[in-house]
């Protein structure tokens, strides 16, 4: 019995053991079953919306984020919290999808999270337009834009992309759409006005002169709007005294339907509007000589109101006395009422008429004397008077003080002839034209003196010069050839003197000069009144010729000449 209890006891003993540990395990399942059921693990929390889409331009702030370790779904777990990590960034600048990931980790496990940013232009452009008064449109015109300017905020000034339509309504629309898509309209209303005065044209001159002897006779207007039309029949006219009792201002206005008003002026001048008129002494063409001046030949103007104006007369006009040709003056004058007279001149300029050359029967001594005139001219007329002898002088201008000679031995019955006016080899024969200005100079003063120029010339150095080479290569054919043609001549000599070529007595110039005379008919003398001693044998040549049945002549534009071969 004893045994048996004993057995009972150990087998609740055992029962009671098994029975435990099978609570225990139950227990450690249960355990095991809610760790297992309540998910493990890290979790992450973003602040702020996971997706978002926020304005292209704007700006992007980072909320974050943040993450614990424990279980997902039983608070009552105990839960650690775990760092966060971000990474991406968003450019606002650009347009797009940018992620940004949010990592967390711990010795068991890591965890991550998106964020979706999305960049985007949605705000429409804005268009401005603007209100500019001094534009508008005319009635019945096309459509004058005022200005307007389209501003986007992404893409900036998109003026250039506005379309503007103008629709019947009276309205222009203006669109414009950005990159994105976003379109902006605006319409502005059409301002039509007429702000355009009519124009009122005159018939004739705004400034008409009226001859005093008649009366005014309105030559007529018109007047035409943009929007009205003709406005002729509307025109008023008025007038009322001008600047003086001869002037009278005549205004025209002329006002459109919208108020606009037109206007013109014409000043009517009641004046003398007959022209003076010049009358032209010698005719109206004349004629001048190659290597002559032009001497005015006298005018006349007169005026129906002014009466003689003839001190008020403007002449224009010049020659060129060594070229061939026809010249034009001009005559001008004006009178008090403005008319101006003018009559015109042709003057030619022609070469000389050649005489034929006549030679003289007889023996004949023709005495020329070069380079004066000077200190011994006036002792060397004297002579020449004393014995009733006439010679040639081929005058310069190297002795100014003595031009007076010049005149003297014109009126004294001797010819004056042109030798230089500066006997300046390098000046005169550098060229045709420094040649003829260095003639006109010496023939002005001649003519001065004279009262008529000279045509009968002797070059420096005589035409068989050849230290004109060094100066223009075949300048004296060219001249000899150019004057021959105009109508002058030229003389050299066939008896030279030797005052200028080694004599220095009035002895040695006498006998020179009666040796070589004896043996021509027709002796060209060539002598030089700047050389006292060779005047001092003038008287002496002079008795010995007349002595002998010389004839002594002056050079005339009919003489025989004595050409030298030319050497350039």
């Amino acid at each position: 019995m004893r045994k048996m209890k004993r057995k009972k006891k150990k087998h609740l003993r055992r029962l009671l053991a098994v029975g435990f540990v099978s609570l225990l395990s139950v227990a450690v399942l249960g355990v095991l079953g809610l760790y297992l059921l309540g998910k493990w693990g890290i979790e992450i929390t973003l602040h702020g919306e996971q997706d978002m889409v926020i304005e292209v331009g704007s700006t992007y702030t980072e909320e974050g984020a943040e993450a614990y370790y424990g279980s997902r779904r039983f608070a009552f777990f105990e839960r650690t919290d775990v760092e966060v990590t971000v990474e991406g960034t968003v450019d606002t600048a650009v347009p797009g999808t940018y992620r940004i990931t949010y990592r967390a980790a711990n010795e068991k496990c890591t965890e991550t999270k998106i964020r979706t940013v999305i960049v985007a232009d949605t705000q429409p452009p804005v268009i401005t337009l603007e209100q500019n008064d001094r534009r508008y449109t005319p009635i019945g015109a096309e459509f004058v834009e005022e200005g307007f300017s389209a501003y986007d905020e992404y893409e900036g000034d998109v003026t250039d992309r506005v379309a503007v339509k103008v629709g019947d309504d009276g309205y222009a629309y203006y669109t414009v759409s950005d990159k994105a898509g976003n379109t902006a309209t605006v319409k502005r209303q059409i301002r039509y006005d007429d702000r355009t005065a009519p124009v009122i044209t005159l018939t004739g001159d705004t400034l008409m002169l009226v001859d005093l002897r008649k009366e005014y006779e309105e030559p007529g207007f018109t007047a035409a709007d943009d929007v009205d039309g003709d406005l002729t029949a509307k025109v008023s006219v008025t007038t009322k005294p001008g600047a003086n009792e001869s002037e009278t201002i005549y205004s025209y206005e002329v006002t459109d339907e919208h108020g606009n008003v037109g206007w013109a002026t014409r000043i009517v001048q009641k004046r003398d509007l007959e022209t003076p008129y010049i009358k032209l002494t010698g005719g109206e063409s004349v004629k001048v000589y190659m290597g002559d001046r032009f001497h005015e030949p006298g005018f006349k103007a007169y005026d129906y109101t002014d009466g003689d104006l003839t001190e008020l007369v403007e002449v224009e006009g010049e020659i060129d006395n060594f070229t061939e040709g026809a010249y034009t003056y001009t005559y001008r004058v004006t009178d008090t009422d403005g008319n101006e007279g003018i009559a015109t001149r042709e003057v030619l300029v022609v070469p000389r008429e050649k005489v034929a050359e006549v030679k003289p029967e007889g023996k004949i001594i023709y005495l020329t004397f070069d380079d004066g005139p000077c200190i011994y001219t006036e002792k060397l007329l004297d002579v020449l008077a004393k014995y009733d002898v006439k010679a040639t002088f081929f005058v310069t201008n190297q002795f100014p003080n003595y031009q007076y000679l010049i005149k003297r031995e014109a009126e004294e019955g001797h010819t004056v002839a042109v030798h230089s006016y500066s006997h300046v080899y390098g000046r005169i024969y550098k060229s045709r034209e420094a040649y003829l200005e260095d003639l006109n100079m010496m023939n002005d003063i001649i003519e001065e003196q004279t009262g008529k120029r000279a045509t009968i010339i002797r070059f420096p150095g005589g035409s068989s010069n050849a230290v004109s080479r060094q100066y223009c290569v075949g300048i004296m054919s060219d001249l000899t050839s150019f004057l021959t043609e105009a109508g002058f001549q030229y003389q050299d000599w066939n008896i030279p003197s030797g005052d200028s070529d080694g004599a220095t007595t009035a002895a040695e110039v006498f006998n020179n000069v009666k040796r070589y005379v004896q043996n021509y008919n027709i002796s060209i003398v060539l002598q030089h009144d700047i050389k006292g001693f060779s005047v001092d044998a003038v008287e002496q040549i002079i008795v010995w010729g007349l002595e002998n049945g010389y004839t002594f002549l002056p050079l005339q534009p009919d003489s025989p000449t004595s050409h030298h071969r030319l050497n350039n």
